[in-house]
């Protein structure tokens, strides 16, 4: 009887508890081969899940490409300011910036967006804080400084989905920690908010955006060899 009642439990809880934010970032890229992942980082939320596609990370802070490319995160890199990238129209399927548009000014944010579609052939993903949230530097990164916020009805404005992931804001610090103990408490009450703010973003602690651009007479590409982009930097 305890053995049925446990696994009842544990159904009615994973049933209720929302999908994890990185789950939606692979269902939003099943159907894209090659990607652009701008201001990169060292740590991806790409690595939480197996690749299928050819993915090229972008950023300006050296450190953080070489850590992540030990990681292997990414199969090339480029070393750039994600304010001029020179990319060809239409050349990567997806486009992503995560956790990126919010270090920057609001209008250099609207033009990186602007640039980000003009690169990508079928869609662009974004995922930021919902609204303003203050970040200063880290570990000696000057580019981790939080300088804009981006609210649900900015995203839209630009004709993006919007959608919550995180949980519910106001269980959160403002780096993205716990507001709350205990944390193991606290964190299952996180992941089952999960699951009302994906439908309700206004309430999300950050947002998962994604514009589908349906663009037409797009060249198809063709991937071959070691680095398909030709973007690879040997300095890095």
């Amino acid at each position: 009887m305890l053995k049925q009642t446990r696994q009842i439990v544990k159904e009615v809880y994973l049933k209720t508890k929302g999908k994890p934010f990185h789950l939606s970032l692979k269902e939003s890229l099943l159907d894209c081969r090659i990607i652009l992942d701008v201001g990169c980082g060292s740590g991806s939320p790409i690595k939480y899940f197996s690749k299928n596609f050819y993915s090229v990370g972008v950023d300006l802070f050296k450190p953080a490409l070489l850590e992540s490319r030990n990681k292997r995160i990414h199969d090339d890199y480029v070393l750039a300011d994600i304010n001029n990238l020179c990319f060809r129209p239409n050349f990567f399927e997806a486009v992503l910036a995560l956790d990126v548009i919010e270090h920057l000014e609001k209008i250099k944010g609207l033009r990186l967006i602007k640039t980000m579609e003009k690169i990508a052939k079928k869609k662009v993903i974004i995922i930021t804080p919902n609204g303003y949230v203050p970040q200063g530097a880290r570990a000696k990164n000057v580019f981790q400084v939080h300088l804009s916020g981006w609210t649900v009805s900015d995203l839209k404005r630009l004709r993006y989905k919007v959608n919550g992931i995180v949980g519910l804001k106001l269980l959160r610090t403002e780096e993205a920690k716990l507001r709350y103990k205990p944390e193991i408490l606290f964190t299952e009450l996180s992941d089952i908010s999960q699951k009302l703010t994906y439908y309700f973003p206004i309430m999300a602690f950050e947002l998962l955006c994604v514009k589908n651009l349906h663009k037409t007479e797009c060249p198809t590409i063709q991937i071959s060899g070691k680095n398909p982009a030709n973007v690879l930097l040997s300095d890095v």
